[in-house]
């Protein structure tokens, strides 16, 4: 290049914005640590998202479980992996639920370490709480569930799923089945929804 007098264009390092989004990054401690279990509805949940792939782009479900009796009680599914896709479930649960006081338990990623999310759940009373750096087992209940969500109902239909229509079309039918006819050993072979209806009474 010095031959030829040619330069490169070199692009800076963008120093600054790397401090914004460090500092912006908020995590909170591991409160749930493991115990998988509440006495009632609306004292625990934990959220997460995954991705199914589709035709050109990525699908993302995002996903919080009320841990009382392991139901979805909200969750958002889009094309979009911003931010959104944590606030937006939260927001939609908030419809449902008063949420001051509840835990909601996370990982670490950016989706949950982000100013919208962090301030949302202290907007709304809701204690954070977030798995261990890199260990996926403080979630593992929710990761248990995706992992069926995929090999029971996902993996079947492969073939038949090429758009975001089909990931919500399989998806919403996988969740009303999920939450009202799928037996866990767990809740003594109730699936969520009877579960909660036979054991807790407002």
């Amino acid at each position: 290049m010095q031959g030829n007098n040619l330069q490169s264009s070199v692009r800076r390092k963008r120093r600054k914005n790397c401090l914004v989004r460090a500092k912006e990054a908020a995590v909170a401690p591991n409160l749930l640590n493991r115990e998988f279990s509440a006495a009632a509805p609306n004292m625990k949940y934990v959220t997460d998202i995954t991705y199914v792939p589709i035709r050109g782009a990525m699908a993302y479900l995002s996903v919080i479980m009320d841990l009382y009796n392991r139901e979805i009680v909200a969750h958002k599914i889009s094309t979009l992996g911003d931010a959104s896709l944590s606030v937006d479930v939260v927001k939609a649960l908030r419809k449902k639920r008063n949420l001051h006081g509840a835990l909601l338990h996370s990982d670490q990623g950016v989706h949950y370490t982000n100013k919208a999310y962090t301030e949302t759940l202290r907007k709304n009373g809701i204690v954070a709480s977030m798995s261990r750096k890199g260990n996926c087992w403080d979630n593992a209940i929710i990761e248990n569930f995706f992992g069926n969500y995929k090999n029971e109902w996902l993996k079947p239909r492969r073939k038949s799923i090429h758009s975001l229509e089909d990931v919500i079309d399989v998806t919403e039918t996988y969740l009303e089945y999920y939450n009202k006819y799928r037996l866990q050993k767990r809740l003594g072979n109730y699936p969520p929804v009877q579960y909660r209806l036979e054991n807790f009474k407002n």
